[in-house]
């Protein structure tokens, strides 16, 4: 999931720089995604596609294209006021990004 030499080459930066950026994200990865399945449960999509946005610059720098993919699809979905999809979608979205937190913590856990 993570191309570390993609990633370096984008950021022009050293590994570790690369994983202080993976700290930073993933310091507030948990709470990101407990406000998604929050608001996933109560249906307020307007708040889940902020966090969506919110949380694409990261998934960018990191080259994570299906987190990109999905939460672009996510946000289309809101803006078109589809939403019956958007609960499992959702929940994919989720389960990517505790999948990039895992392999992370491997990849940088000389870093912690």
């Amino acid at each position: 999931m993570i191309d570390i030499e993609k990633v370096k080459e984008y950021t022009g930066a050293d590994e570790e720089f690369i994983s202080s950026l993976y700290r930073k994200f993933e310091s507030h990865l948990d709470e990101d995604l407990k406000v998604l399945r929050i608001e996933t449960g109560t249906a307020n999509w307007g708040e889940v596609r902020k966090k969506v946005h919110a949380m694409l610059s990261s998934a960018r720098i990191f080259f994570l294209n299906d987190i990109v993919e999905l939460s672009m699809n996510i946000e289309a979905k809101v803006d078109a006021e589809e939403y019956n999809d958007l609960p499992k979608m959702v929940d994919d979205l989720i389960n990517l990004y505790q999948a990039f937190q895992k392999e992370g913590q491997t990849l940088f856990a000389s870093s912690y």
